[in-house]
């Protein structure tokens, strides 16, 4: 293992040395500093969506595509909840949905969703403004009981062995704002039962009314995790018209491993090591 290499290189250094208190307790502080920095974050949940298969365009509002356009099926795990969003705009943007990144530029026309350089080949879209220009159905979306609530939650992560508090969600996201337009980002500790939020996004935060402020940004939130278990992130779109977009790509959660005994004990002798060599240096 690499701590017990770490270990043996320590200890011949050690030997080598002068023997003298000072010197003694830097070198342990040396030591305790090198193996507390072998533990570095591990990344328990990694994706970019690029390995779901897509299919061609199938609603007649929608073109531009390559037949390689979109697809409704999540990745494996990851669940969909569109909630009590009304049916009857176009499948490819009931909900949450991935979609090839340029597929979905050309067949809304851009309208500024060219903007998310940050994503690339497929793209989790929310896109509530497509949603509801369907004209051959009319406009679907309208009073608050027929708004665009969906979500899409990841399939659970595994907290074994992860540190407390050190978990964190990193994504890249293209969110352009209108009205009461909200996106959401939750996380739950005990399987679904209860979320609670990491971050919400609307036109308050996001520089108002179909702003760019926020359409290519990358995000990184800290999670106070628990160590052991598991956990659920799920991103929301809420409360959505006739409004605008978000997107999200590259997702990656991670965090620290709970330190090595070998990692705890060496700390301990840093100090104690350090406190002996000032003791001894005021005598």
């Amino acid at each position: 293992m690499r701590i017990k290499h770490l270990g043996n290189q320590l200890a011949k250094r050690l030997r080598r040395l002068p023997k003298t208190p000072h010197l003694a307790g830097a070198a342990i502080l040396a030591g305790g500093m090198m193996f507390a920095g072998v533990a570095q974050a591990d990344t328990l949940l990694s994706e970019d969506f690029n390995g779901l298969t897509l299919g061609p365009f199938v609603s007649s509002t929608e073109s531009g595509g390559d037949g390689t356009d979109w697809t409704d099926v999540p990745p494996t795990g990851w669940a969909r909840d569109n909630g009590a969003t009304p049916v009857g705009g176009p499948a490819e943007f009931f909900g949450f949905t991935f979609m090839d990144v340029t597929a979905w530029v050309a067949t809304e026309a851009n309208q500024d969703r060219a903007s998310f350089t940050k994503g690339s080949g497929a793209v989790m879209v929310a896109d509530a403004d497509a949603y509801d220009d369907d004209a051959g159905n009319g406009n679907v979306l309208g009073e608050a009981s027929q708004s665009f609530n969906v979500f899409m939650t990841t399939s659970p992560i595994d907290l074994t062995g992860i540190a407390a508090g050190t978990a964190a969600l990193n994504f890249d996201s293209s969110f352009r704002p209108y009205e009461a337009l909200t996106g959401l980002v939750d996380v739950s500790f005990d399987g679904g039962a209860n979320f609670s939020n990491l971050l919400t996004l609307n036109a308050a935060n996001s520089g108002g009314d179909s702003s760019l402020t926020r359409a290519n940004e990358s995000l990184s939130l800290p999670i106070d995790n628990p160590t052991g278990g598991s956990m659920l992130i799920r991103f929301g779109m809420a409360t959505a018209d006739n409004d605008w977009w978000w997107a999200v790509d590259n997702v990656e959660v991670t965090g620290n491993p709970v330190p090595e005994p070998s990692s705890i004990a060496l700390a301990g002798l840093a100090a104690a090591g350090l406190t002996v060599a000032g003791l001894r240096r005021r005598k």
